[in-house]
């Protein structure tokens, strides 16, 4: 597997990930589903990163499992995110790895952006806003498993990520 994610900093190279941005939304195409998720990540030295997601994929939402670590950080932050997912055709390849190179400098509120793959072709592009103090800087590896039988019908159009994690009971 390789990296193929960018994390910079909101408040650090705002130009270059703006350009970043613009650049993956070409190359990506148009969005198939939305991921809102609420993590929370520690760090002494290795780090480990949990929390919960909704997809919002056509009519329904599912929740979404999040796990996994990286190394070189110390600190805690919770993060609250929204993820634009790409290439989603068939709900179960949303599962598995995700691969993000992060640079994260947190003291009480920051940002940042990213793009992350998964072995299925995956992509997801995420912005997310970081509470906390929190220094890091790793190939972060994350792990999704989407639960497909629990299922609601709903859609996450025009949704706020913050209101779809409130009432889904998920910060």
């Amino acid at each position: 597997m390789r990296p193929v994610s960018l994390c910079i900093p909101a408040l650090l190279l705002a130009g270059l990930v703006t350009t970043q941005t613009a650049r993956a939304d070409d190359a990506l195409g148009q969005p198939m589903a939305r991921l809102c998720f609420s993590v929370q990540s520690v760090a002494v030295a290795g780090g480990y990163t949990w929390g919960k997601g909704r997809l919002f994929y056509g009519t329904h939402s599912y929740p979404v499992r999040i796990r996994g670590g990286g190394a070189v950080g110390i600190g805690y932050s919770h993060v609250l995110g929204d993820g634009a997912v790409y290439n989603l055709t068939r709900l179960p390849d949303l599962n598995g790895t995700y691969w993000a190179v992060k640079a994260e400098a947190t003291v009480a509120r920051g940002g940042h952006w990213a793009v992350m793959e998964n072995n299925n072709n995956i992509n997801i592009k995420i912005s997310a806003h970081t509470n906390g103090a929190h220094l890091s800087a790793a190939v972060m590896r994350l792990t999704l498993k989407v639960d497909p039988t629990r299922g609601d019908n709903v859609s996450g159009e025009g949704l706020s990520c913050k209101v779809a994690l409130s009432q889904y009971h998920l910060r």
